[in-house]
């Protein structure tokens, strides 16, 4: 029985390639769901460090920078501001350094702009969102609905769809509630999501588990920078960074929900 399920399983894939849609109409199965994020150039990883430039250094008028500059190791070249970071989707087992958080840059080629951290996935579909480890208030998760910011636990939205991600590292008593935005977060957290497309009829087409990671932030002064702030959300002495890394765990796809022709991958 398995071998004739298995034997019209093919077949139907056969049929449904060669049938409606042309190879150039196709969709990747592995492309069904697309997650990518604002990611420091992988072509600077491990050259050098990210410094900071506090309120008190600033000049004004001044265009948005950031408030960082690149500092490269012993020999390596200066990199403007704009050249840092660009907009990529995530590979599967490559974990990678994210833009900090709650970046502001002006840049010739376009500017970025975002509060917190942000995940952008392009599916044509529904997309749900579920924390997996933690799942308590240590990471808050928000989203827009009609223009009009909404904080869950889980997430379930039309996509394509952006996720706001304000990785906490601890939970509040204080501000328990409240709709956050950070510059950094405690190092040394690990946070887990996973990030589901789903046909309009409910089936699950793919799904995906991130793993996002407080990395150490040498050049920032975290001693300093939160002072005259100090309450339960920033305390002293807690070791603070603007970066997470960020991998794609895993990315598994539901053969059927691809041979049924129920859905549609990311545009190109």
């Amino acid at each position: 029985m398995k071998r004739i399920a298995a034997a019209l399983l093919a077949s139907a894939f056969v049929l449904l390639s060669c049938g409606g849609a042309s190879p150039d109409e196709a969709k990747d199965p592995e492309e069904i769901m697309r997650i990518s994020t604002w990611l420091l150039d992988r072509d600077l990883e491990g050259k050098g460090q990210i410094g900071f430039i506090p309120e008190s250094e600033k000049t004004y008028p001044r265009l948005e920078d950031g408030s960082l500059f690149w500092v490269p190791d012993e020999e390596g070249a200066d990199v403007p501001n704009e050249n840092l970071f660009v907009y990529e989707p995530l590979e599967v087992g490559v974990p990678r350094i994210m833009a900090p958080m709650t970046l502001y840059m002006t840049r010739s080629g376009g500017n970025i702009g975002y509060t917190n951290l942000n995940l952008f996935v392009d599916y044509d579909g529904i997309v749900r969102v579920t924390k997996v480890e933690p799942s308590d208030s240590s990471i808050r998760l928000r989203y827009s609905l009609n223009g009009i910011p909404q904080e869950a636990e889980g997430i379930e939205i039309n996509g394509p769809c952006g996720i706001n991600i304000c990785p906490v590292g601890k939970e509040l008593a204080s501000e328990a509630t409240s709709v956050l935005v950070a510059q950094d977060t405690l190092v040394g957290k690990e946070y887990t999501l996973r990030i589901e497309a789903l046909t309009l009829g409910g089936k699950n087409a793919a799904t995906a588990v991130v793993k996002l990671t407080a990395v150490p932030d040498p050049l920032y002064p975290w001693q300093t920078v939160h002072e005259g702030q100090y309450r339960e959300f920033y305390r002293s002495g807690e070791e603070r960074t603007r970066f997470c890394s960020v991998e794609l765990l895993s990315y598994t796809y539901n053969e059927m929900a691809v041979l049924s022709g129920e859905l549609s991958g990311p545009e190109d």
